[in-house]
């Protein structure tokens, strides 16, 4: 169960991180109230969802793969790959050294954005586990305020 929540923190820390992709052009710096809920497949219980602010600088929004890579925290235990862009989202896959993977998309506009991750995670007790994470956010103002 340890590797379940490192891997989920390093996930949640990771969707929070991800969505200043291209944002010079679709997403505004600020501060932002992200709402994440997370289930996993195979278990009856609810998983209470979370709240938290986060600020995206002008430098934030400028690079999604160095924003991805940077909000796995000091764990950069996973690797971003097949990244694909548009004008109002992404796309990308990613690889643990865990051997957790998944897959993730994000929908973004000036004011907010929603993004779905699906991660798999070997080592159940069934073998492998999956989680669904599904994430909006929307802009509060500027930063500091």
């Amino acid at each position: 169960m340890r590797r379940i929540g490192v891997v989920s923190l390093s996930v949640l820390a990771l969707g929070f991180s991800v969505p200043a992709a291209r944002a010079e052009k679709s997403l505004k710096a600020g501060e932002y109230e992200i709402t994440t809920e997370m289930r996993m497949e195979g278990v009856d219980r609810s998983m209470p969802g979370s709240t938290v602010k986060h600020c995206y600088t002008e430098d934030d929004v400028k690079d999604l793969k160095k924003i991805a890579e940077q909000g796995q925290g000091r764990n950069r235990d996973c690797e971003i790959s097949d990244m694909k862009t548009t004008p109002r989202g992404a796309t990308w896959s990613m690889r643990c050294k865990s051997g957790a993977k998944g897959t993730s998309e994000l929908a973004y506009a000036p004011d907010g954005y929603e993004m779905t991750m699906n991660m798999e995670m070997p080592g159940g007790p069934n073998g492998p586990m999956k989680m669904k994470m599904h994430s909006k956010a929307h802009r509060l103002g500027d930063c500091g305020n």
